[in-house]
């Protein structure tokens, strides 16, 4: 950062900081399972990535990440909205340091190399990306199952 020491010179260092420094400050822990699983304690966030939120008003509700703001350190979690003054659904912005990770979405090769920089093995990697297909197929399935089960019952109801 700085090397002074008033707090309005740190702000102003943290506002203009260059974008490859700002994503760091956007880094969240991992859960415990997770932070067992890969040995590090905290990664930065990425659209995908589920997250648990662990303070602050919306305490204890968990999603997908739909967006990241970089510049305001804030991420925007699926299903935490307000209503807008117009009426509109809105996505409510929680500050990184409210969250923590419990799922990690490994598609992105850099993430991947992330990880390995910080000791994870590939192998580790490899094994992961491969349950989260294996369980994101199985999920696919079922809701296809259910749909189907679903629309039979509208159509027993339709008819008769």
């Amino acid at each position: 950062m700085v090397l002074s020491a008033k707090p309005s010179k740190q702000r102003k260092a943290l506002y203009n900081l260059p974008w490859h420094k700002a994503i760091k400050l956007m880094s969240a822990p991992l859960s415990k399972e997770l932070r067992q699983r890969f040995s590090v304690k905290s990664i930065p966030v990425r659209v995908n990535d589920s997250v648990k939120i662990v303070s602050g008003g919306y305490k204890g509700r968990s999603g997908k990440v739909v967006r990241v703001d970089v510049k305001r350190r804030l991420v925007f979690i699926e299903g935490i909205t307000e209503m807008s003054q117009k009426g509109k659904t809105k996505l409510v912005g929680i500050h990184v340091s409210n969250i923590m990770i419990t799922k990690l979405d490994l598609s992105d090769k850099y993430r991947r190399q992330i990880l390995e920089r910080k000791g994870v093995s590939a192998e580790i990697i490899q094994k992961e990306i491969e349950e989260a297909e294996k369980a994101e197929s199985q999920s696919k399935s079922t809701t296809t199952q259910s749909q189907s089960k679903e629309q039979t019952e509208i159509e027993k109801e339709v008819h008769g």
